[in-house]
């Protein structure tokens, strides 16, 4: 099962990633999808308030326990401040699309993507528009196709998918322009991947 903002940082997920992260580590925060939860029907404890303000709300887990849930903005802040205590490189990035449809064409807005750009913006930190290009890559195969990559659900795709993905964020790495700190980083298989900015 997939992991939230918050429930990466309670299952103490996130603690082990930084104890792991060095001074000059870049460290790509990709979350939102098990963020989209609404707290009343999260039996998962994964859900967190949709925005990016302070707000928050106490409620009762799913164990039985009392717990102060916050915004997704709330969270990435967190995530960024902590990555750089350590000395590492925050980079926040759009989630890939859901598998979602009307007629032929794909839904292209994704609110917690739109929720972790301004919250990049924010906190002036690199912020890679993986959604935009896996929306483009996704429409241009249009809905029957697309299906077949999604074979259990609309969210998680069969391994050939899961390279689409990769593909994607490697075309909104380069479109970023010539200021993204993880082109360096590009093998050949990446630097490969054409880039329609």
């Amino acid at each position: 099962m997939g992991a939230s903002t918050r429930s990466f940082i309670n299952q103490g997920l996130w603690d082990t990633l930084l104890s792991d992260t060095a001074e000059g580590d870049l460290v790509v925060i990709e979350m939102g999808h098990n963020d989209d939860v609404g707290l009343s029907t999260d039996t998962a404890d994964r859900g967190t308030l949709p925005g990016i303000g302070e707000d928050s709300v106490t409620i009762t887990t799913s164990t039985g326990e009392s717990e102060v849930v916050y915004s997704f903005g709330h969270y990435l802040r967190k995530m960024i401040k902590d990555v750089q205590a350590v000395g590492g490189i925050p980079i926040l990035s759009g989630m890939v699309n859901r598998n979602y449809w009307d007629g032929t064409t794909l839904q292209s807005d994704w609110q917690f993507a739109i929720y972790a750009q301004q919250v990049a913006k924010q906190a002036s930190v690199e912020y890679i528009d993986h959604t935009k290009y896996s929306v483009k890559k996704w429409q241009s195969m249009g809905p029957t196709t697309a299906k077949t990559y999604f074979p259990n659900d609309n969210t998680h795709t069969r391994p050939a998918g899961a390279v689409i993905n990769a593909e994607t964020f490697v075309e909104a790495v380069k479109c970023v322009s010539c200021t993204s700190q993880l082109l360096q980083y590009l093998n050949s298989k990446g630097t490969a991947v054409s880039a329609a900015c």
